[in-house]
């Protein structure tokens, strides 16, 4: 034991080997019991199967090791030495998480094909090709992690039924300095994941890891459908928001075909511009921003119908078939052209659509998803540790990611079925602060172990 003399509050600082009976991560089990009432058995025997193990408890240890971590504010493998240094959680807990050479090995055996084998470094040199987008199918692991997070999501939904779910589907841009990571198209080297957000339950529901040189545009139908499938039973009303990223021809058609409403940002091509800028004067109405800041007021804002511009999509062209909506928005200073040299002209956006509300009120609900999606990838990324990466092997790291979004349904079940109304809209920090990482000591009483915490 060493001493060291605090000189300034007056009191001394002994340092020992292992506290025994004392956590500072008291409130942490309660994400592993969350992930344990709601994930049966047979999920991890089916991820055991996947993944080539021998025991089914092996490989819920090693899952419930990295949601520790997560949950406790890592972003590392390494991280997990300070969760396994925790005597007393490790008394709550029944035993020591893994280590991480344990959990690197777990996390590589997901970087395989969908027959189950490891990738070959020829198979993986094909698909990491720059300037050649393709999407890696998933192999059996992954899949069966997408299980375990459509089981909690569905958790969720029975303790918090919502009848409606609206998707707000968007790509991030994870930067990631590995070997084989690839440009994605804003420079920046690394990987570039496809995210649909419920955004009436605040949860992820869907995601779809990618190389960093392949597109959010590239591959949107079989993600939408994908998306849709893993909605739980009760919802009787389905909605997608987008940029332009899902301005696609097929995607939007099945999208129509499903009954799902839908408003995305169009591209503004020659001809759709042309039919914009036709549109007389009296067309365009005002759509004033309902947010009071200086940006907002220096700005003029109308939005008009487009109601001549029907693409060339082979379902305009079918009889009987009801054209899509155009909603054209435009953009310019207030008091353009009053200096030399200043921009007098408008800049010209539009949204497409199947839905009939009244225009400034669909250009904002479909705004909304800024305020959504983009700020849950920066919650994904940065509070609950996804962002860090911990190897160089595609499979690896999409394991990783999808299990930072499962630590996110696991924290949003928690406010659901156990925490107080008023601790439901915690960010990740302040859950940590208020309960995750709450100073406990672990004592033996009565044939049973008890947790003692400050009132």
């Amino acid at each position: 034991m060493r001493s060291v003399t605090q000189r300034l509050f007056g009191f001394k600082v002994e340092v020992v080997g292992r506290p025994g009976g004392v956590t500072a991560f008291a409130g942490l089990p309660l994400l592993l019991e969350t992930l344990r009432a709601t994930v049966p058995g047979s999920v991890y025997r089916e991820l055991r199967t996947a993944l080539r193990y021998t025991n089914w408890k092996t490989v819920r240890r090693h899952v419930e090791s990295l949601v520790l971590v997560l949950g406790a504010g890592g972003d590392c493998l390494d991280d997990v030495r300070v969760v396994r240094a925790d005597v007393g959680l490790c008394v709550l807990l029944g035993g020591l998480p893994s280590s991480p050479t344990q959990l690197k090995d777990f996390l590589y055996r997901f970087h395989q094909t969908p027959a189950g084998a490891a990738w070959t470094a020829a198979e993986d040199a094909a698909y990491a090709v720059p300037g050649t987008a393709r999407i890696r199918p998933e192999g059996p692991g992954l899949q069966v992690l997408a299980q375990i997070t459509r089981h909690v999501v569905a958790r969720l939904q029975q303790r918090r039924p919502r009848t409606r779910a609206t998707l707000d589907v968007d790509a991030t841009i994870l930067a990631a300095h590995k070997a084989q990571a690839l440009r994605a198209y804003e420079g920046t080297v690394g990987y570039q994941p496809q995210m649909a957000w419920w955004a009436e339950q605040g949860v992820w529901v869907a995601d779809e890891f990618r190389d960093g040189n392949v597109p959010a545009a590239f591959g949107v139908r079989p993600f939408l459908q994908r998306a849709f499938a893993a909605l739980p039973a009760g919802v009787t009303e389905w909605r997608l928001r987008g940029d332009s990223a899902l301005y696609d021809e097929a995607a939007l058609t099945w999208a129509d075909a499903q009954g799902i409403h839908f408003a995305v940002s169009a591209d503004m091509s020659e001809a759709l511009a042309a039919h914009v800028r036709a549109l007389p004067a009296a067309a365009w109405q005002p759509y004033p921003s309902l947010v009071d800041d200086p940006a907002a007021r220096a700005e003029e804002r109308e939005w008009a119908e487009v109601p001549d511009f029907i693409p060339g999509w082979a379902r305009n062209l079918q009889a009987g078939t009801t054209p899509l909506r155009y909603v054209a928005i435009r953009v310019r200073r207030r008091q353009a052209g009053l200096w030399d040299g200043d921009d007098a002209a408008w800049r010209h956006f539009a949204v497409v659509s199947n839905m009939a509300w009244e225009g400034a009120r669909l250009l904002r609900w479909q705004r909304e998803k800024q305020g959504t999606v983009e700020h849950a990838h920066g919650v994904l990324k940065n509070e609950w540790g996804g962002g860090t990466l911990p190897c160089g092997r595609f499979g690896a790291n999409a394991a990783y990611w999808r299990l930072a979004g499962l630590v996110h349904v696991l924290s949003e079940v928690l406010k659901a079925v156990a925490l107080p109304a008023d601790m439901s809209a915690l960010r990740p920090k302040a859950l940590r602060f208020q309960l995750l990482h709450l100073a406990g000591r672990v004592v033996h009483h009565a044939g049973g172990w008890v947790l003692r915490l400050a009132a």
